[in-house]
């Protein structure tokens, strides 16, 4: 209504919102979105193309200290970047965008260029964010990822976010596409990878038995997996946790 209301052509929303506009509908009269501040997940690209086939979605990845980083237009994706995402390789985030030059040290993403900050009012914040290379600051996103072969960024999940070898987004990728889930997420518990999943729990030995392939041998089904307060994009592991302790 206040898309429509306000003559609204473009919309820069979270995740969360996307979601959202997926399950229901997308306001009429927008030709272009563009999402971030949140892992954009495959399921949810292809849903809220399907709902306007017609608009420019793009999901751009960055980080308050550097944004963007790289983007990626649903219309860009092939097939193969579909199934590789089902298949646990990971978030496709495109090419990275011009101005800013990336690297991949073990496996973190850093990134430095001119719109990346250098350094915190509060100095002490720089020791674990900020890296000396070739005479130049980088930015520490503390984001794992990989190039591929087209020199196109995939995001794997927070670095420090793997678990049995496992990283993050690879599996609550592939799982968002399991029959009855509605979100998921990976943790480490006793060094030990535990699904948590959010869905209709009937599916639950097939989801059971999906996990057991890719190494997963606990599954918790929660109610609701909980979210960041501010865009309700990202989940909140330090929760998450307490939850599963309750458990």
């Amino acid at each position: 209504a206040f898309a429509a209301r306000h003559r609204v052509t473009r919309l820069l929303v979270p995740p969360s919102i996307c979601e959202r506009m997926a399950e229901t509908a997308v306001p009429s009269g927008i030709h272009a979105i563009f999402t971030g501040g949140g892992p954009v997940f495959p399921d949810v690209l292809q849903r809220l193309k399907e709902k306007s086939p017609e608009a420019r979605i793009t999901a751009v990845y960055g980080s308050t200290e550097a944004e963007p980083v790289a983007h990626v237009e649903v219309s860009e994706i092939c097939e193969d970047d579909w199934r590789a995402m089902r298949d646990g390789q990971g978030l496709l985030a495109g090419q990275p965008v011009p101005q800013v030059r990336l690297r991949l040290v073990a496996d973190e993403i850093v990134v430095t260029g001119g719109h990346v900050n250098k350094g915190y009012m509060d100095p002490t914040r720089d020791a674990t964010t900020k890296l000396s290379l070739g005479g130049e600051i980088w930015h520490r996103t503390g984001d794992a990822g990989r190039l591929d072969d087209r020199g196109r960024l995939w995001l794997l999940g927070r670095l420090d976010g793997a678990a049995g070898g496992l990283h993050p987004f690879c599996v609550e990728a592939a799982a968002r596409f399991w029959p009855g889930v509605g979100r998921a997420a990976l943790l480490g518990i006793d060094g030990d990878p535990v699904l948590a999943l959010e869905g209709d729990a009937a599916h639950r030995a097939g989801w059971e038995r999906s996990a057991a392939e890719i190494g997963i041998s606990r599954v918790v089904v929660l109610a609701r997996i909980p979210l960041d307060r501010r865009h309700r994009s990202k989940v909140d592991y330090a929760a998450l946790r307490a939850a599963l302790a309750r458990n």
